[in-house]
């Protein structure tokens, strides 16, 4: 036996050594998942926190465009000279720092307004904007409408801007009594919007794929990206997320970013060492596991030899203590028989009478020892069997089987030791008793009704009556001469309980409080 258990104790170590092992570079493979998927979830909200600045921004330039529109439409209708709305413009981009430019050209292509945030004046040398794509365009636009320009560099004077300043323009077409007469527009400095995202590592390119921003040291602006967007990392996983942003179908703007790998790496490698020092302990746990299982299956050896000793001892007391309730109920059926006997002596019915009370008072002591002799639970009883069977026994013996005294027991799940089933017997057999030979002394039908209540353990509630003809006026319940009363107030005591006559019901009922006697032994 101590040579399979030590084989048997080595397939389990390799065994449990495999799993623990697996185990471990499984949950570093998921680690690895989840956090990549932690940077992934973080550079798309990243992304659409971006999209959604960019779209609040766009939505509220497109609203400004059609604001200074009707600015303009109203003095144009009017008359009013130019001054004034160019006084306006110039309030209005002193405002908004965002807009850096504000103008109105008419028809023919040729700036009328043009108003410079830098020096918030008049710009000094008109323009003609005849040939540029965002006039023509917003020429052929429905009233209402509003042209967005892709993001591209300002050109002044047909060169462009140095210091560079990334322009987004948006324009819309001024109708005067239904009748085109130019456009208004705004100029974006998109640099403001796109410094917002400094520290985010987030690169922008606009519709031609040029960089326009980069938190990136190493990416020159203004220039086509090189960056393969769909590179992926050795374990399959993307090295950039990129989001496409599509302006109610105007513009195609691009915004990515790269993931944190120096950080999933750090992690990793801090993840792998606890989770292969842990793998270790738990390997050097199972080795001493194993000794110590061996060592107390030596021990436990000697212990079950012991164990089956005590089982086998325990085993003779029960079948002794079977035997001795067995021979105490014989002795007590001896005693009745003896009693009964005796009493076929006697002449006088009083004194045989007393015989036969002695007989049931020592029969409903018998019944518990036959059913202790037959059960096996040798420490308590069925109470609500017992008590069914020595009502029912009563009754026969009292008022033979062909009356009709119906018996109503409610004692589920209810059972009681020894030492409080004896006492509590004698009671309910004097009650019994009681009820068949006074409260149905010239009646063949009656009930009798017994119910028991669990209270806080150990205290019991016990209701017990007949719908006899009741306690004679003449009789004291409390302080009378008859021996089956005193004996049920006696064992009432000896139950640590309580006794009252319930007077609201017809016949004899008592309401019996009683505890569970501890057994000593």
């Amino acid at each position: 036996m101590g040579r399979k258990l030590i084989i048997t104790s080595a397939v389990l170590f390799l065994i449990t050594c495999i799993i623990i092992w697996n185990l471990s570079l499984q949950r570093i493979d998921l680690f690895h998942k989840n956090i990549t998927l932690v940077e992934e979830i973080t550079a798309k909200n990243k992304l659409k926190d971006a999209e959604s600045r960019l779209y609040e921004l766009y939505s509220i330039s497109k609203k400004n465009v059609v604001f200074l529109r009707d600015l303009i439409e109203l003095d144009l209708k009017t008359n009013t000279p130019l001054e004034i709305p160019q006084q306006k413009l110039s309030y209005f981009l002193n405002i908004d720092p965002n807009y850096f430019q504000a103008r109105y050209i008419d028809i023919k292509g040729m700036e009328v307004i043009k108003v410079e945030s830098k020096d918030s004046s008049v710009g000094s040398s008109f323009q003609f904007k005849g040939n540029r794509e965002y006039f023509k365009k917003t020429l052929n636009l429905n009233k209402g409408e509003v042209y967005v320009s892709h993001m591209n560099l300002n050109i002044e004077n047909n060169k462009v801007e140095i210091p560079h300043r990334p322009t987004i323009r948006f324009f819309t077409p001024i109708f005067i009594d239904q009748t085109l007469n130019g456009i208004v527009g705004l100029n974006l400095n998109a640099k403001n919007w796109l410094d917002s995202f400094k520290g985010e590592d987030i690169t922008f390119l606009n519709s031609k794929k040029e960089i326009f921003y980069s938190d990136s040291g190493d990416q020159k602006l203004y220039i086509p990206s090189t960056t393969d967007l769909n590179q992926k990392d050795p374990f399959g996983n993307a090295l950039y997320y990129k989001r496409q942003i599509s302006l109610e179908g105007n513009q195609l703007w691009t915004i990515y970013t790269k993931l944190d790998n120096l950080s999933i790496q750090k992690q990793l490698t801090e993840y792998k060492k606890s989770t292969y020092t842990t793998a270790t302990i738990l390997t050097v746990g199972v080795v001493l596991f194993l000794c110590i299982i061996y060592l107390l299956y030596k021990k436990n050896t000697r212990i079950d030899s012991l164990n089956q000793t005590i089982k086998n001892r325990l085993n003779e007391r029960d079948t002794l203590l079977k035997e001795i309730h067995h021979r105490v109920k014989n002795n007590l059926q001896v005693i009745t028989s003896l009693l009964s006997l005796q009493s076929s002596f006697i002449k006088d019915d009083k004194i045989k009478g007393l015989f036969r009370y002695s007989q049931y008072r020592i029969n409903s002591m018998a019944i518990i020892h036959e059913m202790l002799y037959r059960s096996k639970d040798l420490s308590r009883i069925n109470y609500g069997d017992y008590v069914q069977q020595l009502a029912t026994t009563l009754v026969s013996s009292m008022k033979g089987s062909d009356k009709k005294i119906d018996l109503k027991i409610e004692a589920e799940e209810l059972h009681l030791n020894l030492d409080t089933s004896v006492p509590l017997g004698l009671m309910i057999n004097e009650i019994i008793t009681n009820s068949l030979k006074y409260g149905f002394k010239n009646k063949n039908e009656g009930h009798i009704a017994i119910k028991f209540e669990k209270l806080q353990y150990p205290n019991f509630l016990l209701h017990i009556g007949d719908n006899g003809t009741g306690f004679s006026d003449e009789i004291d319940f409390r302080n009378t001469k008859s021996l089956g009363l005193k004996l049920i107030h006696m064992l009432t005591l000896q139950l640590k309980g309580t006794i009252e006559k319930d007077n609201t019901e017809n016949g004899t009922h008592y309401i019996i409080t009683f505890q569970e006697i501890e057994q000593i032994s």
